[in-house]
Formats: C-alpha cells, sequence, structure tokens
C-alpha cells in the first residue's frame, strides 16, 4: 500500500511538473514559424530550464532517466505520462533527427523533430544541451527546431541534448525527449598521405570494430575480402559500401597463385570480389616470373595492387610500431581483418 501511494504521488508531482512548464511562456517572441533564429548563449540554454519550477521537479524526480522521447510511462507501469501511446488523445512525439547517436561531426548541427506543430516558446525555453555549448536557436517550421552551435564541438566527446514542449493547439500533452550523440575522434596526424587497406577476412566482431574504428578517425579504406569471406558474411559487402569504403578483388580462397595454371588463376580472380572497383591483390603479394598473374588480371580488366607498408599485424605487431612504420613513410598500408592490434593502431594513428 505505502509503495502504491508513492508511486501516486510521484505520478501527481509529474504532471505538476509538466503543467509548470507552460507557464509564463512568452507569446513566441524568441522564434517563429517563419524561420527567425535566438541567440542563445551558453548560460541561456543549461540553465534557463532549471530556473523554471517544473524543470526542477522534473531534475528532482529524476526524469531525464525516464523520458527518452514521444510517449512514454512511468516506471514499473504505475502510471502514464501525458502523452501516452495508451491513452487515445496521444500527445506529440519528438525525435533527435540530427546528429546519429555515434560518429557525429564536429561541426553538426542538432536537429529536432515534432510530430505536430508547437508552441514555440514552450520548446524554445526547454532547450538543454550539456556540457554547455554556445550557439543559436532556430525555429524553420512549427515542427522543427535546430541548434547551431557557434563553434565546434568537442572531438570524441559526449553529449546530452533535452527539448520538449506543448502542442500550438493548446492542451495538457506533452513531448519530452533526452538523447545523447558522441562526435568523432580527432583526424590522424600523419606527416605523409596514406591509404589503409584491410584484406582477407575476420570475426564478425573484429570487422565491426574496425568499421567503428574507422569511422571515428574520418577515415575511408580499400577493403579486399576473399569470395569466401563474402559467402560466409553476407552483410560484409553492403555494410562496407555503406561505409564510404572501396570493395575490391582478393580472389576466391586466397591461394599463392604463383603456383597455379592461367585456367586457375582466371577462375579464382573470376570468382573474387569486386564491386565497381579494378584493383586487384595477389594473395602473399605472390607474383610470378612469366607474368601469368599480372597477364590474367590484366585481361579480366583489373590493375595489380600491392603496398608501400606492410604493419604484418597478422603477426602481432605492436600498435605503436605500427604507427611509426606508417607515419614514417605513408603510402599503401597493408593490414588485414584479423589483425592483433590492427584496431589499436587505427585509434592511435
Amino acid at each position: 500500500m505505502r509503495a502504491w501511494r508513492s508511486r501516486l504521488a510521484a505520478g501527481r508531482l509529474v504532471v505538476i511538473a509538466i503543467a509548470c512548464l507552460g507557464v509564463g511562456a512568452p507569446a513566441a517572441t524568441a522564434t517563429s514559424s517563419a524561420g527567425t533564429a535566438t541567440s542563445v548563449p551558453p548560460a541561456a540554454v543549461a540553465d534557463v530550464p532549471r530556473e523554471a519550477v517544473g524543470a526542477r521537479l522534473l531534475d528532482q524526480l529524476r526524469l531525464s532517466g525516464v523520458v527518452r522521447a514521444g510517449p512514454h510511462e512511468l516506471p514499473g507501469g504505475g502510471g502514464r505520462l501525458p502523452g501516452s501511446s495508451r491513452a487515445r488523445d496521444a500527445g506529440p512525439e519528438v525525435r533527435l533527427a540530427q546528429p546519429g547517436p555515434e560518429h557525429a561531426p564536429i561541426d553538426t548541427i542538432v536537429r529536432f523533430e515534432f510530430s505536430r506543430p508547437m508552441a514555440v516558446g514552450s520548446v524554445l525555453r526547454s532547450f538543454r544541451i550539456e556540457p554547455a555549448v554556445d550557439g543559436t536557436l532556430e525555429w524553420p517550421d512549427d515542427r522543427t527546431l535546430l541548434f547551431h552551435p557557434a563553434a565546434p564541438l568537442a572531438y570524441h566527446s559526449a553529449y546530452r541534448v533535452t527539448v520538449g514542449g506543448f502542442p500550438a493547439a493548446g492542451g495538457n500533452l506533452a513531448a519530452l525527449g533526452s538523447f545523447t550523440f558522441a562526435t568523432v575522434w580527432r583526424p590522424p596526424s600523419v606527416p605523409f598521405p596514406f591509404t589503409l587497406t584491410f584484406d582477407d577476412c575476420g570475426t564478425p566482431e573484429a570487422i565491426q570494430a574496425i568499421l567503428s574504428a574507422l569511422a571515428d578517425r574520418q577515415l575511408h579504406a580499400i577493403f579486399f575480402p576473399t569470395g569466401q569471406c563474402r559467402d560466409q558474411l553476407p552483410w560484409l559487402v553492403p555494410a562496407l559500401l555503406a561505409a564510404g569504403h572501396r570493395v575490391c578483388n582478393h580472389t576466391y580462397s586466397h591461394p599463392d597463385l604463383s603456383r597455379l595454371s592461367a585456367a586457375a588463376i582466371r577462375s579464382e580472380i573470376e570468382r573474387g570480389v569486386s564491386v565497381g572497383c579494378d584493383l586487384f591483390r595477389p594473395p602473399y603479394g605472390a607474383m610470378d616470373r612469366s607474368g601469368r598473374v599480372a597477364s590474367v588480371a590484366a585481361s579480366l580488366g583489373y590493375r595489380i595492387q600491392l603496398w608501400d607498408v606492410d604493419t604484418r599485424d597478422w603477426a602481432g605487431t605492436p600498435a605503436d610500431v605500427m604507427v611509426a612504420m606508417i607515419r614514417a613513410r605513408g603510402g599503401v598500408v597493408l593490414m588485414h581483418m584479423h589483425g592483433l592490434h590492427t584496431v589499436e593502431a587505427i585509434r592511435a594513428l
């Protein structure tokens, strides 16, 4: 019984808090649906919501840990905030349309989209970003709020943004949203131009870690997966292309081509992976003296692509040694999707 009464009391405080968000709202003078902008200093962005009675109550109730976006319920199913999807007249929803949760560029804008036309004043007063960032709020239309940071965000940092408000049509049903996103790492500092290339195959976890590290460092690479890898991991090629990487030919089964007949070489290359790429990398860099490998590859429209720096990551080369090799020379760098310290090296560039 006591627990039930506690939840009921918390529910009443939530309703009071949300209702208080609309008290004293200006008559949409900060921005307008015509697209005007308002400069918001860091202190204002971070502190104005805390000064409102409703926001203080929300902080006390720790709603920021419960409210994420759109319709939501109280913990434990003991009640619903106004705007619950179970209500017949559901409240407005809000989503963070830009940036994504990870790898946000440091020059990003923050874009919120509401499911209904909103009361401008209530939305503007609710906006908050942590850590505090100087910037400008813009209301291009009655369903969209933009925040333009006055300067680039910090590299490799996490930000939390919250926003809410009432629909323009009135009523007590509010939209409340709390979102987080993280910016990319600082770009590599290498004195010579370089291109990372990745051969063979790897576990899904290892490949995903490489893709994440490349995205953090804002790098695009050339991948040379085998045909067998493509068959074993059907998602691999689409994922590589979607991330902006090139996908080129490394034969089907990774044999030493210098030991094969011309017909066998052709079969290996024809069954390899190639998506709009005319580069071919023979396994082990093995080329026969008679030129059969190069000749067959050329007859199929491929150019041989070897490397300038062999990191030997497959053998366990330490990350700092690989980074030193790359910084000393640059050029085309040979790595593997199964390298032992490859991800560490990418992040340390």
